[in-house]
């Protein structure tokens, strides 16, 4: 975005550091000096998964959950319980007194005068079509990852919220943690120099064929067309057409719902999409990443996407490569995920065998000119509690430790005072700033940024192993039209239209 449409992508990434402090409990009504009357009014779009934590976390806020919408209404007495979509009636239930929908679009008609802001957490292809509608009643949003589906529903998201003035908050919870202000101060600091190289990574995702549900066929890239021939009854109680939503027209399969979206294009951004919003979030934040110059990838054997366009590869690595920033030079940014051996990740120096241990799942590195610095699962990283030692509790089972290398550096390195501003946690954050009418610290700018980075990254894939450039002011890449109709822009149902 150029100076006349408002704020710089250097600008929006500056907002993770800019007037964000720690509140007390009480200010946000938890030690009942609020009045009811102060708390936001919340609707809440998807109650599954991400949807559930997200209820759970603004009513532990004291928030008034005014209405609740999920297309899967069916519990686990109905034989359908589990993760994803299933379960879902049973989450409602917990909220007795919000108004209970299976349509956004009729909540969001019935309710505009009564909530303040929409929580939306469905599959990655609706983000889009129910935020805007949101932020066109003047709502404030809160997005989960990944922010949407293609760099123009990126680029309008963030318009809209510019022009209608709300506040929005994408949901990158690790953004909120202790942990990644360590890696930004630590970096601002000099304590690791010059950074030219960063290497992120997970090692399995919703994308991986073992995610996937078994059938009767084996989950190849051979066979996705004949997984997606076989032919399954819609179960009672999910509302198949409002999945679908802004997607074309196809019959229900358990290959898609319940939590099974995420590896198909039509519905999900992929690995990029899962954890890329969390594992590139200190790279972003500290280096000022800006738009890339270029893009390549280079997907797992047997992943070819001029004979498949239904799925992402399940496995494989994407370089962008990123432009000086001022004082700071150029660097590549690589991400390798899923279970792929073929593409090993380089370690920091003083890297001991076993040392595997401390960033098990996923995490990244960051390659300095006087060192490294690594941290884990962002995802499962806390607010104000630092990840610094394995001996105490990890959340999730994940441990997400943060730390120096080589070993003599983490030991002899003087850690600097906090700089960074920090927080309660990610949805007080967006709570405190949207009353406050003031930007939250991964607004959709910030967000946005990683969401396009994920979406543009998965495109690659159409020309693996090229060079593609892409020019981050129009959105687009200069070569290549197959990568530019994979990211770029998406047909929508009628009806399901993005609003204008």
């Amino acid at each position: 975005m150029n100076s006349k449409e408002g704020m710089t992508r250097r600008q929006a990434l500056a907002l993770g550091a800019a007037g964000f402090t720690f509140l007390p409990s009480d200010v946000l009504g938890r030690g009942g000096v609020e009045p009811p009357s102060e708390r936001m009014n919340l609707a809440f779009c998807g109650a599954g998964m991400r949807g559930a934590e997200d209820l759970r976390q603004m009513n532990d806020l004291k928030q008034n959950i005014v209405a609740i919408c999920d297309i899967d209404s069916s519990t686990p007495a109905a034989g359908r319980g589990g993760i994803g979509g299933r379960g879902v009636g049973a989450t409602m239930a917990n909220y007795p007194n919000a108004k209970k929908y299976d349509d956004y679009r009729k909540m969001l008609e019935e309710q505009e005068k009564n909530i303040d802001a929409v929580v939306i957490a469905t599959p990655d292809h609706t983000h889009a079509v129910i935020a805007l509608q949101a932020m066109k009643m003047k709502k404030h949003v809160y997005v989960e990852k990944n922010m949407c589906r293609t760099v123009e529903e990126a680029r309008r998201m963030i318009a809209f919220g510019k022009k209608y003035k709300v506040t929005g908050q994408v949901g990158n919870q690790g953004h909120s943690s202790e942990d990644i202000r360590l890696v930004v101060e630590w970096f601002r600091d000099g304590a690791i120099g010059d950074v030219k190289e960063v290497h992120i990574f997970h090692k399995d995702t919703a994308s991986s064929p073992n995610a996937l549900p078994q059938t009767k066929l084996a989950v190849t890239y051979d066979n996705v067309p004949a997984l997606l021939a076989q032919k399954f009854d819609i179960p009672e109680g999910l509302h198949w057409d409002l999945f679908l939503g802004p997607a074309k027209e196809r019959p229900y399969s358990p290959i898609y719902h319940p939590n099974r979206w995420r590896a198909w294009v039509d519905y999900g951004t992929g690995n990029s999409g899962d954890y890329l919003d969390h594992l590139a979030d200190p790279v972003a934040w500290a280096l000022q990443l800006g738009y890339p110059t270029h893009v390549e990838a280079q997907p797992e054997k047997g992943y070819d996407w001029a004979t498949n366009k239904e799925v992402y590869p399940w496995s494989g690595r994407i370089k962008w490569s990123f432009a000086e920033r001022g004082k700071m030079p150029p660097v590549d940014v690589y991400f390798h995920y899923g279970p792929n051996k073929e593409l090993e990740v380089p370690k920091p120096p003083g890297w001991k065998e076993g040392a595997d241990k401390i960033i098990a799942q996923g995490g990244g590195f960051m390659f300095g000119s006087k060192g490294a610095i690594s941290w884990g699962a962002l995802y499962a990283s806390k607010p104000l509690v630092a990840s610094t030692d394995l001996s105490q509790n990890v959340n999730w089972g994940t441990p997400e430790v943060v730390r120096l290398w080589p070993p003599e550096l983490n030991k002899d390195y003087k850690r600097p005072a906090p700089t960074l501003p920090r927080v309660f946690n990610h949805w007080a954050d967006f709570i405190v700033s949207a009353k406050a009418g003031k930007p939250a610290s991964s607004s959709l700018e910030y967000g946005g940024l990683m969401s396009e980075l994920a979406i543009i990254g998965n495109a690659a894939n159409a020309e693996p192993g090229k060079v593609l450039e892409y020019d981050g002011k129009a959105g687009r890449f200069k070569n290549s039209e197959e990568a530019n109709k994979m990211a770029v822009t998406r047909a929508y149902r009628k009806g399901w239209e993005l609003p204008t």
